[in-house]
């Protein structure tokens, strides 16, 4: 599945569907939920040219096909299970394929990896982004080894209800391409996490990928949420990255990252039946 997104991310750029970082998060972080899951992978001979992956909960149908290979779509979508999934709104042979395969776009639905509408953003990052200040007794930092309880604290409370645990989130410090150094936040003066921003390598290609971020509600409204992320693409070029992706759902989260430059440049809209 890696395999697949960073070959994607190299040919079709902003339009790959997955970042290497998604799949990462979406495996090692929802732990005990693998038996719901159908994971199925295509090769030609040693080259991944599609996987799908289905969340029998909801029957979301998630996967990734090369261009030369749309002609597999008919198989992941007729899969039994299958109820719901997306395309990029402006991707014709997909949504075709939807169509003759019994989906009607769906408007309402929560059928994405959040919601029925997901925008894609994107930033070019030719220099370093200058660091807002921070309010007294806040300051930038990224997550070390002893922060693991605190890390999971933040995310489980701006994301509630979250299924994410000490246990799930330790497994994702522990995989590809997780780097502490690129997991960042900031710092109350109390010791919490204020606000987090965690960024994604793909090395390969130069593009980082935002996910998760998130503000406590008692520090919302004083800049944080932009401060953090704008130290993350500060770290993310440090460490050579050349563009940052993001997706949002609604209008305010959208407004956020297009306060720092990103961009957005498609959606993907759902599809049931």
């Amino acid at each position: 599945m890696h395999e697949l997104a960073l070959e994607q991310r190299r040919e079709l750029g902003v339009r790959a569907p997955w970042h290497v970082g998604d799949i990462t998060w979406g495996l090692r972080a929802h732990e005990g939920r693998e038996d719901e899951w159908t994971i199925r992978i295509w090769k030609d001979g040693d080259r991944t040219v599609a996987w799908s992956w289905l969340k029998g909960d909801r029957g979301l149908l998630e996967y990734d096909v090369r261009r030369d290979r749309l002609d597999l779509l008919d198989e992941m979508f007729a899969a039994p299970g299958v109820r719901t999934s997306v395309a990029f709104e402006d991707d014709d042979e997909v949504r075709d394929a939807f169509l003759r395969n019994g989906f009607t776009a769906d408007d309402d639905a929560s059928v994405t990896r959040h919601s029925s509408f997901l925008n894609f953003l994107a930033l070019e990052l030719p220099d370093a982004p200058e660091l807002p200040e921070l309010p007294e007794g806040f300051r930038y930092r990224t997550v070390e080894p002893d922060d693991l309880a605190e890390r999971v604290a933040i995310h489980r409370e701006v994301w509630a209800p979250s299924r994410v645990t000490e246990s799930s989130f330790a497994n994702v410090q522990a995989s590809w391409p997780y780097r502490a150094s690129l997991d960042c936040v900031v710092e109350a003066p109390d010791g919490r996490f204020a606000a987090y921003c965690h960024l994604w390598p793909d090395d390969a290609n130069g593009v980082g990928e935002f996910e998760p971020v998130g503000v406590r509600e008692e520090f919302r409204r004083r800049g944080l949420g932009a401060a953090v992320c704008i130290f993350a693409l500060r770290r993310w070029h440090e460490e050579g990255g050349r563009q940052a992706i993001v997706y949002c759902e609604n209008d305010a989260a959208c407004g956020l990252y297009e306060s720092i430059g990103f961009r957005r440049h498609t959606t993907v809209v759902g599809y049931s039946r």
